[in-house]
């Protein structure tokens, strides 16, 4: 199986994937169904929350890159816009009630051991309520 494909048996029908040619060289396809392994990249967003000139900043409490510090933000969830995941990453890893301000642009990732493909969605908030506390999968929040 190619490097591309997360996939050695189609999701949908079991059916061996074969490598593609064509306009889907090298990614994985099921000769039955049709699928094809794109690899397309998960949505995720990036939040710069801003209070005054300073940045908050996320420590990592589980792993990929625990202990290491970054900014709030997660995946977007199925039915969900990017600004509603905004808020809501904010909320579960921060405690605040945050207001986008401005989407500043993407930047292409990759996340953990899997290198699972991304592209981070970035966008600048400012605190609307509440006082920093650390939840979910962060263990130290700091501006």
């Amino acid at each position: 199986m190619n490097r591309l494909s997360d996939y050695r048996y189609c999701p949908y029908d079991g059916e061996r994937l074969i490598v593609n040619d064509g306009a889907s060289a090298g990614r994985g396809a099921c000769p039955k169904c049709g699928f094809t392994d794109y690899q397309n990249p998960k949505a995720c967003v990036a939040i710069l929350i801003t209070k005054g000139s300073e940045i908050l900043l996320a420590r990592r409490a589980i792993e990929p890159a625990k202990g290491q510090w970054d900014i709030p933000g997660g995946f977007v969830e199925a039915g969900e816009s990017t600004e509603d995941a905004v808020i809501r990453e904010a909320l579960e890893e921060t405690s605040l009630r945050i207001r986008v301000k401005q989407y500043l642009g993407s930047v292409p990732d990759v996340y953990g051991p899997r290198q699972v493909p991304t592209v981070n969605l970035c966008f600048l908030a400012e605190v609307l309520e509440g006082e920093p506390k650390p939840k979910s999968d962060v263990d130290a929040l700091v501006w």
